[in-house]
């Protein structure tokens, strides 16, 4: 079912600093940060830095040098890597999380699972779990395991999505079978974390890639589980992915295809935002920065599909 427009527009530019920014995450704060401001909306920079293990300042540094380059502005949220680090950080919010996770305990929605990654790709070469923990009754507080979610065979998550204009319809318990909710080392994971922030800011549009379509069925899974309807409401845009000559997404581990590579190598903004543009299919655009982008930018004529970006 179409969800009911909101008043007012309230979405986030999310990055993670895992990495240095590419092109695509370019593009999908080009998207994300017009669809608010052709609709006085407000935008929120959250910053998801929940996975310490690829963390470098660096690349926390990155994403503020890359949202200044571009020239794109927000409404809440740090003001500098400092300021992140002090006041914003995920790691401040655990509490919140941790909070979620005692509701879905509440309603024995969850199980211990000890097992690796290699053992579960022994089993399932697509890297699905194989729910082989789901009937042993391995205690929750076993040291090193996992936390999952029962996800029902047959589950069938659907939501609407604003680009597509129809309803989208996910079997997760096919595709994100008993996903993770509570990493190893106790940490919430990223489905997690991402509704509860959600909730908590007030999101009312979630624009993602259309790679995190089953992320987004985790998502409203969970906050069906809780009954947040909040969430469960959300509206919700996949824009299409960039990819790269081989046909695969962007990664941020190729530093070639990175921003900040493509700036030491002697790129404006301008440039940037003609090439977003050329993606988009706006060939004859005179788009040479955020507020040009702007005012070229229809919600309606987001592409399904955007072009191989050659290198």
């Amino acid at each position: 079912m179409k969800p009911q427009p909101a008043a007012n527009i309230k979405t986030r530019i999310a990055p993670t600093p895992s990495g240095y920014l590419h092109l695509g995450n370019a593009l999908s704060f080009a998207i994300t940060w017009a669809l608010a401001r052709k609709q006085n909306g407000t935008v929120v920079l959250r910053i998801d830095d929940l996975d310490n293990t690829r963390f470098r300042p660096g690349y926390l540094h990155n994403i503020f040098d890359t949202l200044q380059f571009m020239g794109i502005d927000y409404d809440e949220g740090p003001a500098s890597p400092d300021d992140f680090l002090r006041n914003y950080s995920q790691h401040h919010r655990l509490p919140l999380y941790h909070d979620f996770l005692d509701q879905l305990l509440a309603k024995d929605l969850l199980y211990a699972c000890p097992c690796s990654r290699s053992q579960i790709a022994a089993l399932s070469p697509e890297g699905l779990y194989p729910m082989t923990c789901r009937n042993l009754q391995v205690p929750l507080s076993e040291p090193g395991a996992a936390w999952r979610i029962h996800v029902p065979d047959h589950t069938i998550i659907s939501f609407y999505d604003l680009l597509l204009r129809e309803n989208y319809e996910v079997p997760l318990w096919e595709q994100m079978p008993d996903f993770v909710v509570r990493r190893k080392d106790g940490i919430p994971a990223y489905q997690v974390a991402s509704v509860c922030d959600d909730l908590q800011m007030g999101i009312n549009l979630v624009v993602r890639g259309q790679d995190l379509l089953t992320s987004t069925a985790a998502q409203v899974f969970l906050a069906q589980c809780t009954g947040h309807t909040a969430f469960t409401n959300m509206r919700f845009l996949h824009h299409p992915l960039l990819l790269g000559s081989d046909g695969a997404k962007l990664s941020k581990s190729q530093d070639a295809q990175s921003l900040h590579g493509m700036r030491q190598q002697g790129m404006t903004p301008a440039a940037l935002w003609q090439r977003l543009a050329h993606l988009l299919g706006w060939h004859d655009a005179d788009v040479a920065d955020a507020r040009s982008f702007l005012e070229r930018f229809r919600p309606e004529e987001i592409p399904l599909l955007v072009k191989s970006y050659e290198l």
